[in-house]
């Protein structure tokens, strides 16, 4: 009788410590799952800084891209109004 109680108990005790081993896992992963959910967040927020550095960074670029060309236009009609005066003297 002593046997089969003690067969019980550890039966018993197996089956609630498989539940409490799923409850610990279901546990774990969800608390798993927010820290990598804000570290996914960290890493987006951090990709889109980036992105929005480097399209400021083009941006600027191409201001002076656009300024260094008004420049050479500018030059470029002078030397064709010389060029002209000098046909016409």
């Amino acid at each position: 009788m002593a046997d089969q109680i003690s067969k019980n108990n550890t039966a018993g005790s197996g089956t609630s410590s498989v539940a409490v081993l799923k409850k610990k896992k279901l546990n774990s992963s969800k608390a798993s799952t927010k820290p990598s959910d804000k570290i996914k967040t960290d890493v987006r927020f951090k990709k889109a800084k980036k992105i929005s550095k480097s399209i400021k960074r083009m941006e600027s670029e191409i201001s002076q891209i656009q300024k260094q060309m008004a420049r050479i236009v500018k030059d470029l009609t002078t030397v064709l109004d010389l060029m002209q005066t000098k046909k016409s003297n």
